[in-house]
């Protein structure tokens, strides 16, 4: 029940950038990182991170499942949740297929997959509706980049090089390079470095138990609050 009521909350009240002008629907696959260069001091995290994403996948599928039962939402918001229960039912269905790749998933891989999440989050709240999916990784030269846009016919490819730690302040953080290519204009539109810090801020960033998930997860936020205004304005309804 209580999931139930945060997904009530993100209903209401969750940042949407459709929701500040009509955006049209997109089509966007992102590329998982091949590595990530990380001290020494936090192998000891990387089981841990890899251990709570297939908890977490697990716990998912049983929150989908109990939102696809689940009927006693207020009568005002009806209409909301027969929507948001019918997402649920096609995300089911794909996450299902997707266990296999669960049970390799490595740890840096949360840049992609977390971020996949927040895309759909942020431009998947109301329709219409783009397409935002993960891939494995790819080449990422321009004749590659092409390549792909071409054979899964999408309108941006988000990539992620050289991600790595490094210190500021004398605190570890984690830095990345995030990348966005646009079919129609044939060229990387974006390409901004970006760095995640130590500093758990609650509801979707919150960090997990150990600084590497924290790491990973503001160099998530910190990644796709650059590239999701560079999407919009290019997305938005003349």
């Amino acid at each position: 029940m209580r999931n139930i009521f945060k997904i009530i909350l993100l209903i209401l009240g969750l940042k949407s950038y459709g929701q500040q002008g009509k955006l049209n629907p997109f089509r966007l696959i992102i590329v998982k990182p091949d590595t990530a260069i990380i001290d020494k001091s936090l192998h000891n995290d990387i089981d841990s991170v890899q251990l709570s994403y297939q908890k977490r996948y697990y716990n998912e599928i049983k929150e989908m499942e109990n939102m696809l039962n689940f009927k006693s939402y207020p009568k005002e918001m009806e209409q909301q949740f027969k929507e948001t229960q019918e997402r649920a039912r096609k995300r089911l269905a794909l996450a299902k297929a997707q266990e296999v790749e669960v049970k390799r998933f490595k740890y840096y891989y949360t840049l992609s997959t977390y971020s996949t999440e927040i895309y759909n989050l942020y431009f998947n709240r109301e329709e219409p509706f783009s397409t935002i999916v993960e891939v494995p990784n790819q080449h990422t030269d321009i004749a590659s980049l092409k390549k792909l846009a071409d054979e899964f016919k999408v309108d941006y490819i988000i990539y992620f090089s050289n991600v790595h730690t490094d210190t500021n302040n004398g605190m570890t953080v984690l830095k990345l390079t995030t990348s966005l290519y646009s079919t129609r204009e044939k060229k990387i539109i974006l390409t901004r470095e970006t760095e995640g810090d130590q500093n758990s801020r609650g509801d979707m960033w919150t960090c997990g138990s150990t600084v590497l998930s924290c790491l990973l997860i503001n160099g998530v936020r910190t990644s796709t609050n650059e590239v999701a205004r560079e999407i919009a304005k290019y997305q938005m309804q003349k």
